[in-house]
Order: C-alpha cells, then sequence, then structure tokens
C-alpha cells in the first residue's frame, strides 16, 4: 500500500510564481488591448506660409522692381571692338531695335556692357546680365 508522507512545502516559491502569472496575463491583455485599438486621427496640417514679397527685399536697396514692360530681351550682339559695340534688344514686347554701347534703353536702362553671348544693362546702380536665347544652330557669327 501507498503511504503519503505528509511534508511541508514552501509557499514562496508557489506565491512567486503565481504572481508572475498573473503578471503575465495582465500585460498580455494590455498588449492586445493597445495594439487592437483604432489609430488616432492624424493631426490637421497647419495654414502653408505666405509667399515671400520679392518686391520688398529689392525695393531695400534702392532698385525698384521690374516691371513687365521693361523686359529686356536680347536678339543679338554686335561687337566689333571693345568701344564700337551695340547689341539688337526688344524691350516690352516691342519691335527690335539697335542700342549702342551707353546708349539708353528702356525708360530707365542703359547699355553698360556687350558681352560675346550676353550684354550687361545698368539701371539705376544695378547691373543686370541679359544672355541670348539657346539656340541648336545659329545663323551667323560675325568675328
Amino acid at each position: 500500500m501507498l503511504r503519503t508522507v505528509p511534508s511541508r512545502i514552501d509557499p514562496l516559491p508557489l506565491v512567486a510564481t503565481l504572481a508572475a502569472g498573473a503578471a503575465f496575463v495582465v500585460v498580455s491583455i494590455w498588449a492586445a488591448h493597445v495594439l487592437n485599438a483604432p489609430d488616432a486621427p492624424a493631426p490637421a496640417r497647419p495654414a502653408p506660409p505666405p509667399p515671400v514679397d520679392v518686391t520688398a527685399s529689392a525695393q531695400l536697396f534702392g532698385a525698384k522692381p521690374d516691371d513687365r514692360r521693361d523686359t529686356i530681351q536680347l536678339l543679338g550682339v554686335l561687337a566689333f571692338d571693345a568701344r564700337r559695340a551695340a547689341a539688337i534688344v526688344s524691350v516690352g514686347g516691342e519691335a527690335a531695335r539697335v542700342v549702342s554701347l551707353g546708349a539708353a534703353i528702356g525708360e530707365a536702362a542703359k547699355l553698360a556692357e556687350v558681352r560675346a553671348r550676353s550684354i550687361v544693362v545698368d539701371r539705376h546702380g544695378t547691373q543686370r546680365e541679359v544672355a541670348l536665347p539657346a539656340t541648336e544652330k545659329a545663323n551667323a557669327f560675325v568675328r
């Protein structure tokens, strides 16, 4: 016959095991709840900043902003030597005309310099380079 031997079981490891198991169950339930929760709505996009006013910065140093009627288009360059240079320009979409070095272009600009593929226009002390439009095949070259 079997005989049971009364033994004394230490309750501390049993309590620790039950507490760890309970903690595991609680953490598992919490993780399942967090992972199954719906996503929070995306925050509203902030309004875009207003565009930068470049005319104010141009007037900061005394230059007036360019108007469409003062738009200079370079159509050709005539450079015989450094002192006798000219350019074929169109101002504000008007008919093309020849302007010699130092002559007025439009209302407030003058031809300051003629280069091989561009001109330099001086407008109230502000110099700006205007280049010839790019072409694949030029009609004439003069040297």
